[in-house]
This record gives C-alpha cells, sequence and structure tokens, in this order.
C-alpha cells in the first residue's frame, strides 16, 4: 500500500483501496447513515476527501476479538 500524506485530498478511489469496500454505493450510503466521513467540494463537481478524516475514520472502527 502506498503511504498517504497526512493532509492531502484523496478521490473516492483512494478512499475504496484503503477502506477496502468496492463500491461507490456502499461509500456513499456509510456517508447518509453518517458512519463515514463525508467529503469537501473543490469546485465544480469535484469532490475530494480530507486523508486525515479518513484515516482518523478507519482507526476508530472496532476491533473484533476472537
Amino acid at each position: 500500500m502506498r503511504q498517504i500524506e497526512q493532509n492531502c485530498l484523496l478521490r473516492i478511489g483512494d478512499v475504496l483501496h484503503m477502506s477496502g469496500y468496492r463500491s461507490r454505493s456502499s461509500l456513499y450510503r456509510l456517508i447518509r447513515q453518517h458512519k463515514c466521513p463525508s467529503p469537501v467540494v473543490i469546485g465544480g463537481n469535484q469532490i475530494r476527501w480530507r486523508s486525515g478524516d479518513i484515516e482518523d475514520w478507519l482507526n476508530s472502527l472496532p476491533t473484533r476479538h476472537y
């Protein structure tokens, strides 16, 4: 996995890759349920996610213990 800078903006493909989700619809469903950070609008119809928000979200997910 490539290293992501702390303060960069991520495209949806980057977020899907980092999270392990395979579909955009799954990610947008999590956003609607307030379980995933919302993207920011950078102009026009372009949206990005703050890398720090995504990393914080992934780190906050519960760990399954067996």
